[in-house]
């Protein structure tokens, strides 16, 4: 093969099961967000007037739920894009587990199991094998001419 026609490499078993997550949360996302936006025909969502907010965060949310998905399909491209913004999302979520712990010390068990997700996928996308998949995969694309 010539160095235009090299393909990004197989993705390990690990990016593997960290697309599959990504995934699976970006379709949680737009199920929750279409939930959303049916919930403001709710007679206490109308009786409180927030019909506006709950159709905007639940079209917000399945906004983020496509964007997952798509960031999904660059991570098996070794994109590094898709993985920062993956990153970022899982931060959220960790940061979002923390909240909860602080706001309710008695769920501490579903808080930690809730953060080791978002933190493995982290350590899977930026340590070992799934470092090197994305440093390899930025090497195989071609270089632009000039």
């Amino acid at each position: 093969m010539s160095d235009e026609t090299r393909s990004t490499p197989r993705p390990p078993k690990r990016i593997i099961a960290v697309v599959v997550l990504t995934y699976l949360a970006g379709f949680v996302d737009i199920v929750l967000g279409v939930l959303l936006v049916l919930a403001r025909y709710d007679a206490e969502v109308r009786r409180d007037g927030e019909q506006l907010a709950v159709t905007l965060l639940g079209a917000a949310l399945i906004l983020i739920g496509l964007l997952t998905i798509a960031m999904a399909s660059g991570l098996t491209r070794a994109r590094n894009s898709a993985r920062i913004f993956v990153t970022a999302l899982m931060g959220l979520s960790l940061a979002t587990s923390v909240l909860d712990l602080v706001r309710d010390t008695d769920a501490i068990w579903s808080t930690l199991v809730g953060a080791v997700v978002p933190i493995a996928v982290i350590l899977v996308l930026w340590t070992g094998r799934g470092a090197r998949f994305f440093r390899e995969g930025r090497s195989a694309r071609p270089v632009p001419s000039s």
